[in-house]
Order: structure tokens, then C-alpha cells, then sequence
């Protein structure tokens, strides 16, 4: 890398690190309020619940910090008449928007890792560091649940009197699939084994569409097979303690997460929610780099007069928010199945990168 393209990688990555810093710093102050504000919660509880929701808010904090990289490192050779002099030794547009995409590229790799492990590691671990977190924290009206998620795309609780796993629960049928429970004596031996393919809570009531149940295990005599197709499963929990699967599953890393969609898929179940999740983790370091490219248009016009630090903070605040918009309204309708989890999570960031192609391929003769 020679002199200048280093000295160009170093404006913008100066500016991106400021940038992160800044907004880290409001995103804190925010969030540390809130906190405090809360009754049942020590301020240790407090500082290290913010340290484990820092890669969740990394996540949000990127994206605009290559935008503003971008935008204000022009801006600012610009002012000192540096980028008029860069492209008047012969310095390309070309080149110079291919060493943006190499520093937004660094920070693309960066955010996927720490969306595709570091995060989903941080929430697997926040119950071990913060006791009751999820009561303190996400303000749960059950508390008595317990859950592991395992990586073979079966999900794991724990009850009082019986451990029972479940590949999926559908929340409008309030149905779970391919169900296994394990009744256990106060000793912890093994008294009664149910498996079934559908429990569907009705009439206050789970019910299984098909499936056998082993009784008398702990006898020592042999056990008797009961048939379960229509009849109750004994379950405590109800619909609405289910709901808290979500958090459960953002504890996958993104290998864990492909394959338990795999696994409902080969169930035959609707996956379109859980693919947004998927996809969303490429998508947003995809955003990065395209965040960086919107803003370096301004490279087309070297000229100092035509920037303005006041214009350059309201671009970033509307566009910010009208991006945001779009891809969180997209997002909620693939996670309701309405429109395709690929649709649902790159329509807009194809939209973008069209238009850059565009802007690109219409100023391709200025060097």
C-alpha cells in the first residue's frame, strides 16, 4: 500500500473509531439509565448485563459508523483541500472508493463474527453471571423454566418432575413437534418415558395427535406401552411460557443456528422466521460496506464549497432512520412468512447497491 492509500485508509478508519466511540458512548448512557432506573437490580447486576448486551449493540453501532467515516473523512480533505490535490496528482476515484471498500471490508468481517459467535456466546452465558437474569432483565411473568438449546436443533427444558425436549413450538397452532418427555421420581430415577410427533394445547389441555408412552420404569417389572393419540400429555407449562424459546435460540452461534433450521426443515416445518435470523447476520455486515459506498458519492464533487458539516449530520440522521425503517418493516414480514426470508432480508440492500451501480456506471468517465 503505498503513502497515500495509507493515509486515506488512516482518515477513514480515525474517523470510523471516533465515530463507534461516540455513539457507543450515547448508546451506554441510555442504557445504564434504564437500568438504574429498575427496583430489583443491584448496579453490579447493571454494569455487567451492559457488557454482555456490548457485541448486541455493536451490531447497531457499525453500520453508521462506516456511514459517517465515510461521509466525514471526505468532508474533511475537503476542507483542507487535500482530496483536490489527491485526484490532481492522478489519484483515481476508482482507487479511491476500492480503499474504502477495503476498510468497511474489515469491519464487515468483524461485525459478522461478532453476530455469528460473539454474541449468541454472550447470551448463552448471561444467566451464569447474572443470576435470575432473565427476571431482573426481560421482565418474564414465568420464572420457574429452565432451558438449554442444544446444537442438533432440539430444544431442552427442565420442569418440576419431568425433563422434556421439542424440535419447534408454532405459536399460532400452539403446537409443539416431535416432543419427548421424561418423568422423573423425587430421587431422579426414571419412571415414565412419552414420546409423541403433536401436542396441541386445547381447551386448557395438551393433547397429543400420535404417540406411545412407557409407564412403570422405576418397577423393575417390564413396563407397560400405552398408545396417545388423543389422550393428555401431562405438561405444567402453558402457551404463553413457550414464547421465551426466542431468547433461547438467539444463544446459537450461526453454525448452531444452520443446523437446527435444518432440522426443522427436515420435520417439515415452517423455517421462514428462523432463516430471517439466518440471513440477517450476513445481511447486516453487507450493510456496512454499503453504508460506506452511499456516502462516498461525495468524492464526485472534490469541491470544499459543496460540503457542509450541518448538511453532513442531517444526511446521516435521515438516512440512518429511513434506512432502519424499511429493513426493520421487511424484517418483521419475513419473520411473519408474508414475503421470502431471502426477499425479507436483502431486498434493501440489493435496492442500494442497484442505485450505487447506477451512480457508479453513470460517473465511470471521471478518473
Amino acid at each position: 500500500m503505498t503513502l497515500l492509500k495509507r493515509f486515506i485508509f488512516s482518515e477513514w478508519m480515525k474517523v470510523f473509531g471516533a465515530a463507534c466511540i461516540l455513539l457507543f458512548l450515547l448508546l451506554s448512557v441510555a442504557n445504564l439509565i434504564s437500568g438504574f432506573l429498575r427496583g430489583n437490580v443491584s448496579a453490579s447486576d447493571i454494569l455487567m448485563n451492559h457488557l454482555l448486551e456490548v457485541p448486541g449493540s455493536l451490531n447497531r453501532i457499525f453500520p453508521i459508523g462506516c456511514l459517517i467515516a465515510s461521509l466525514f473523512s471526505i468532508n474533511k480533505l475537503k476542507n483542507r483541500n487535500e482530496l483536490t490535490a489527491i485526484f490532481a496528482s492522478g489519484f483515481s476515484r476508482k482507487d479511491f472508493i476500492f480503499i474504502i471498500i477495503q476498510a468497511s471490508l474489515i469491519v464487515a468481517v468483524l461485525q459478522f463474527f461478532i453476530t455469528g459467535f460473539i454474541d449468541p456466546f454472550a447470551k448463552r452465558n448471561k444467566n451464569l453471571l447474572i443470576q435470575d437474569s432473565e427476571a431482573k432483565f426481560r421482565n418474564l411473568k414465568s420464572r420457574g423454566l429452565k432451558a438449554s438449546t442444544i446444537g442438533s436443533g432440539r430444544l431442552w427444558y427442565k420442569s418440576e418432575g419431568y425433563y422434556f425436549s421439542f424440535a419447534k413450538y408454532d405459536k399460532n397452532t400452539q403446537s409443539l413437534y416431535d416432543v419427548s418427555l421424561y418423568y422423573i421420581t423425587p430421587e431422579y430415577k426414571l419412571k415414565q418415558k412419552v414420546h409423541a410427533d403433536i401436542v396441541t394445547f386445547k381447551e386448557n389441555k395438551w393433547i397429543a395427535k400420535s404417540g406411545k408412552s412407557i409407564l412403570n420404569i422405576d418397577l423393575g417389572n417390564f413396563p407397560t406401552i400405552n398408545d396417545l393419540t388423543g389422550s393428555e400429555v401431562v405438561i405444567d407449562e402453558k402457551p404463553k411460557d413457550f414464547l421465551q424459546i426466542e431468547a433461547d435460540i438467539t444463544t446459537l452461534n450461526i453454525i448452531g443456528l444452520y443446523s437446527y433450521i435444518s432440522q426443522l426443515k427436515r420435520s417439515g416445518i415452517n423455517i421462514n422466521e428462523y432463516l430471517v435470523m439466518f440471513y440477517d447476520k450476513f445481511s447486516s455486515s453487507i450493510i456496512c460496506i454499503i453504508f460506506s459506498l452511499v456516502s462516498s458519492i461525495a468524492i464526485f464533487n472534490p469541491n470544499r464549497r459543496g460540503s457542509s458539516f450541518g448538511r453532513s449530520v442531517v444526511f446521516v440522521f435521515i438516512f440512518t432512520l429511513m434506512y432502519w425503517l424499511i429493513q426493520s418493516y421487511f424484517i418483521e414480514m419475513g419473520k411473519s412468512s408474508k414475503i421470502p426470508a431471502l426477499i425479507s432480508t436483502f431486498s434493501v440492500p440489493i435496492l442500494f447497491s442497484l442505485f450505487l451501480s447506477f451512480f457508479f456506471y453513470k460517473n465511470r468517465t471521471l478518473r
